[in-house]
């Protein structure tokens, strides 16, 4: 009997569920394919009892973070160069969200598939070559089913070709400063044996780069369902992150394998306002990736809160004396709002002070900087708030200018 709250998967669930027509053969030729890779997968629960510490293995390298901060809570070998397989697609992603914005692109834009992204092999959607695909579809595809076809065709929608848009996103990665990533491919895909090398990056790289992508709300839009549809609703793609839909808060992001780089994992989950995204490199197993980042995202979950320290326009409890003004006082309040991710056996460590001069002069203008509102563990200042003044108060012989 299964327990509430668990669902039982194969791993050799299809990416592609045909509903009718041509891709139902399509299906068939893939689930022919690929019978000899299904192997029974332990279950996975909605939510596990963490433990104590975070998990110890198996994997090579693994990074647990805050997303809205940044801030790491657990690493192991973060900065270790690995080959991230199809989570390279992430950054196809990021690039073909911003040209969206910039309005370089759209998602109802037709794309032509070229010979190149029908022959694309590994993953896919049985792409055909002049089949007409709109760039919604095949983001979906590429997130979703991990369509490594649907990276190259949007790479030369976006970019004109792949060496180009592997040139952009090489670019990106300098300006967001992922120091130990290099990419050659759009899709993560191996070379063929003796003709070259992989795509390589880091744990705390991909961390960054899913911080960047998540910016884009859309992308969990697309990566949050365990099953989307595309041409028209006549084919289902299932979601190869197995989390999603099963673990309590899990909607994202991206899975990534082939033998050399292991089972890889960029996993993100969301509870009581608290965002964490789990990488995980190098599993050996299709399982162990997806249990580990559960273990790892549940003792962070468990054992870390989110606490909102200082509120935008909350005042704080000191007043400053006016000198010269219309009013003689006014207390001053933080410009911004500042969260902070704290373990729970550290909260009565965090203190919150204000440095702010006893007098100012009028004339002063609202939002002018007076102080600044100071957050602190016992060890060292953690991020400092601009106090300012609320309202403009303007000198005691000020008087209105008659036109």
């Amino acid at each position: 009997m299964l327990k509430r709250g668990w669902v039982c998967l194969s791993a050799g669930l299809l990416a592609v569920v045909a509903l009718s027509g041509p891709a139902e053969a399509r299906t068939a030729r893939h689930h022919r394919r690929h019978a000899h890779h299904r192997v029974a997968m332990p279950l996975i629960p909605a939510r596990l009892e963490a433990a104590d510490t975070p998990p110890a293995g198996p994997y090579a390298s693994v990074l647990l973070a805050d997303a809205d901060s940044g801030r790491v809570l657990f690493a192991k070998d973060p900065f270790e160069q690995r080959p991230p397989a199809s989570m390279v697609k992430m950054m196809t992603a990021l690039l073909t969200f911003e040209a969206i914005d910039s309005g370089q692109l759209r998602l109802d834009q037709k794309i032509s598939i070229s010979r190149a992204a029908s022959r694309t092999g590994g993953s896919g959607v049985s792409l055909k070559a002049g089949e007409v695909l709109t760039l919604e579809d095949l983001l979906r595809a590429m997130l979703v089913a991990s369509a490594n076809g649907a990276s190259v065709a949007i790479a030369e929608a976006l970019a004109g070709s792949t060496d180009a848009m592997v040139a952009r996103m090489n670019q990106r990665v300098k300006e967001l400063g992922m120091n130990e990533t290099v990419y050659r491919t759009v899709n993560g895909l191996p070379p063929r044996r003796g003709r070259g090398l992989p795509d390589v990056t880091s744990a705390n790289d991909l961390a960054l780069l899913a911080r960047k992508l998540l910016e884009h709300s859309e992308v969990l839009h697309y990566s949050s369902h365990p099953v989307v549809p595309i041409r028209n609703g006549t084919l289902l793609l299932r979601n190869t992150n197995h989390l999603v839909g099963r673990m309590d808060g899990a909607d994202g992001l991206k899975t990534g394998y082939f033998r050399q780089a292991g089972f890889n994992l960029t996993a993100t989950a969301t509870r009581d306002g608290m965002r964490l995204i789990a990488v995980v490199l190098g599993c050996p197993t299709l399982y162990s990736r997806f249990a580990v980042a559960q273990q790892l995202m549940e003792w962070g979950f468990a054992h870390f809160s989110k606490l909102t320290l200082v509120e935008a326009g909350q005042p704080i409890s000191l007043e400053v004396q006016v000198a010269n003004g219309a009013t003689d006082h006014l207390r001053p309040v933080a410009r911004a709002s500042l969260s902070y991710v704290v373990r729970n056996d550290q909260k009565q460590d965090l203190h919150v002070t204000f440095q702010v001069p006893t007098t100012v002069s009028a004339p002063i203008a609202k939002d002018q900087e007076l102080g600044e509102i100071i957050i602190r563990n016992q060890e060292q200042v953690l991020d400092v708030i601009p106090a300012v003044s609320p309202v403009d108060i303007v000198t005691s012989t000020s008087r209105p200018v008659n036109p």
